[in-house]
């Protein structure tokens, strides 16, 4: 990221005002007095780069009234009537783009950024493309294409990864988080590390944000942990099914389950499952009981061999009227097949109708939002394309027909709510519909396969008949259904222990790679960036004259990646010790230390690290600090030619202060006036 120049512009009473200036690479130094209104350009700056976070709050109110109420120029005060800044940045491919954001505008709201894609400070061209409209400090900022997050993340090739909050769900490392650690402003920003990080929930931020900007494999890592818990997750979820279904087969008929967990382990052995039953008070193996109820059957069958046959004319008539039951069941369970078909059929076109509404209505809501934030004049509406299809709509969303008046903006978002909210209903309504129907197939599936098994085996029993016939054969059917249940539950359990192995290959292949993953979720390039990051940290710190404490002493925390004295961030051990303690400025010059040290780290070819090259100091020379530590700061940033760094600072106010910090270095000076606020050439147009 590059900032090539910013502009302040201001109206006030038919008069232009404003400031700007231009950056070069290298380091760009801003110097002014303290009352000159270096802090309010350095704020401001922050805000035009919708970062205003960083200073403590969101909007214009975090910037001091001299660009947004009054400013005064000779001891005359003069009210501003409109204002906004401009940034123009360039990324790493050279693309150039201007963000403006207004101050003050009764039209447009402070949410709104406009972006042009061209330069408008250093190059401006002879005609200015149209501004692509942006919304900030709202709801999808960082997610859709409209929000003003999203764009800056793009525009700068940064892919921020999702990262554990507080509340245990995964949120996005937005771009302000990060820039917490390139933007240190001059108050909050010198108390701590990476001090300002808006507050996101995110766990260990400023950890999150070192790993990110030294390109560590870790949240690689995490994801795969992440995929690996899930698979591990989805196998057990798996078995808790089989073991249900299972059981549920096996309960009802007295059967009892042996030596399989309701959830898999490692140790499980398939040799060990087994089916049990209670006969006569007894505990025996399914299968004993299942060869037990064949001896039964074939008694009954050699009995009826052994006397004489006749035709039974009941149970003719108890096989016609199973043979009934059984085509009822048949066609209502095509009937009920079909149902459930329509019913899905219905549910897929329906998913689809709602997804498109809700589309449909996300893109016009942005619309309504960029519109109420004062971009009419820029918006694909007022140029008679819909925002949803980019068709020609003249001023409304729907097809004008001659003698019907077309929906607005308004009327067609709530149309689409009406739309949306019926399909929601209807989503539902066939949902249950359609699970009724599957449970009821089968309900009938099982049915229909029983039916049949006693349709066949009162035909094959009809050939003879006795006396005792008829209660043999029923004694039989009973006989033969407890046995095809036994054989089913048999089948069931053959069924589950296959699946069981395929589950427990993957279980031991999951937690196999969960075990060969780092505890630490660093991969080796990871720890050898971290202990480069430690050198150039200690190499920062000697060369800033950090005395507090034998600077080798000082590690990087691999669990924070902060400085540490043991397991102890410096800055802690150091609060909790009288005797050690550091003096502030000597605290600052451990954050000079640390956050260059990222970008040095970050910057070494062979890592590839995620920083974005630029560091901005608001009066880094905070407590008093020596001359000596200043200038070794100005010489660092000096010799860094590939880092954009800024420093905004007063030097004491004394020539010979700032001489004697800047000597030997070269640098790009901005200095300011006595008060920034001075009458500025501009167009007037904001």
């Amino acid at each position: 990221m590059f900032i090539r120049a910013v502009q302040i512009k201001i109206n006030s009473a038919g008069s232009t005002y404003g400031f700007e200036c231009k950056f070069d690479s290298g380091l760009n130094i801003i110097k002014g007095n303290n009352s000159s209104g270096k802090s309010t350009f350095v704020n401001t700056l922050l805000y035009g780069l919708g970062l205003e976070e960083l200073v403590g709050a969101k909007g214009e109110k975090t910037l001091t009234s001299a660009v947004r109420d009054e400013f005064t120029i000779s001891g005359r005060k003069h009210k501003i009537d409109e204002s906004a800044v401009l940034v123009e940045v360039s990324n790493k491919e050279g693309k150039v783009v201007t963000f403006r954001r207004p101050l003050k505008n009764e039209k447009k709201s402070t949410k709104l950024v406009e972006v042009f894609e061209c330069s408008m400070l250093r190059e401006p061209p002879a005609e200015l493309p149209k501004p692509k409209a942006l919304y900030l400090h709202d709801s999808g900022a960082a997610k859709y294409e409209e929000g003003y997050l999203r764009y800056l993340e793009t525009f700068l090739g940064m892919e921020l990864p999702r990262v554990q909050s507080s509340t245990g769900d995964l949120v996005h490392l937005y771009p302000q988080v990060v820039a917490a650690a390139l933007f240190i402003e001059q108050k909050r920003g010198w108390t701590d590390y990476i001090a300002n990080i808006p507050f996101y929930k995110i766990l260990g931020a400023p950890t999150r944000v070192v790993q990110y900007l030294l390109g560590l494999d870790n949240f690689a890592l995490e994801e795969k942990k992440a995929i690996t818990e899930a698979e591990i997750s989805k196998i057990q979820t798996s078995w808790g099914y089989a073991y249900h279904d299972l059981q549920s087969f096996a309960q009802p008929l007295g059967i009892s389950v042996r030596n399989i967990p309701r959830l898999l382990t490692s140790d499980f052995q398939r040799g060990d499952a087994s089916l049990w039953m209670k006969i006569n008070g007894e505990e025996k193996p399914l299968s004993n009981v299942t060869i037990l109820k064949r001896d039964e059957w074939h008694a009954l069958e050699d009995k009826k061999s052994e006397g004489t046959t006749s035709s039974s004319p009941e149970t003719v008539q108890l096989l016609n009227a199973e043979t009934a039951k059984l085509e009822a069941l048949t066609r209502r369970y095509e009937r009920v097949s079909a149902e459930a078909r329509l019913r899905n059929s219905s549910l897929t076109e329906f998913r689809q109708l709602l997804e498109q509404a809700e589309s449909d209505i996300r893109k016009n809501k942005t619309t309504r939002k960029l519109l109420q934030l004062g971009a009419e004049d820029d918006l694909s509406i007022a140029e008679s394309r819909c925002p949803t299809c980019n068709s020609p709509v003249s001023d409304t969303l729907m097809q004008e027909i001659e003698g019907i008046e077309s929906m607005d903006l308004q009327a067609n978002i709530d149309y689409l709510e009406a739309q949306i909210s019926m399909l929601r209903r209807q989503i539902a309504g066939l949902d249950f519909s359609y699970q009724e129907s599957l449970t009821t197939q089968r309900q009938l599936e099982v049915s229909i396969v029983e039916q049949r098994e006693y349709v066949v085996a009162l035909r094959n029993s009809i050939v003879k008949s006795d006396n005792t016939l008829e209660a043999d054969i029923r004694k039989q059917l009973m006989l033969e259904r407890e046995i095809n249940n036994y054989i089913a539950a048999e089948n069931r359990l053959s069924k589950f222990l296959e699946r069981a192995s395929g589950l427990l290959e993957r279980l031991l292949e999951a937690e196999k790679a969960k075990k060969d993953m780092p505890s630490d979720l660093y991969s080796a390039s990871d720890r050898t960036k971290i202990r480069l990051l430690e050198q150039n940290f200690r190499a920062n710190a000697q060369s800033f004259n950090y005395a507090s404490v034998d600077v080798r002493e000082v590690t990087i925390h691999p669990g924070t990646l902060m400085p540490a004295l043991g397991d102890l961030t410096l800055r802690e051990i150091l609060l909790k010790s009288a005797h050690s303690e550091s003096s502030a400025s000597d605290f600052v010059r451990l954050i000079w230390a640390f956050l260059i040290a990222i970008y040095q780290t970050s910057a070494t070819r062979q890592y590839g690290g995620n920083h974005p090259g630029i560091l901005l100091f608001d009066e880094p020379g905070q407590h008093s600090m020596s001359q000596d530590s200043q200038k070794g700061l100005v010489q660092t940033f000096s010799g860094t030619s590939a880092l954009q760094s800024i420093v905004a600072a007063s030097f004491d106010e004394s020539p010979a202060v700032f001489a004697a910090v800047t000597h030997g270095s070269k640098f790009h000076l901005i200095e300011l006036p006595e008060k920034i606020i001075q009458p500025l050439e501009h167009d007037g147009a904001l």
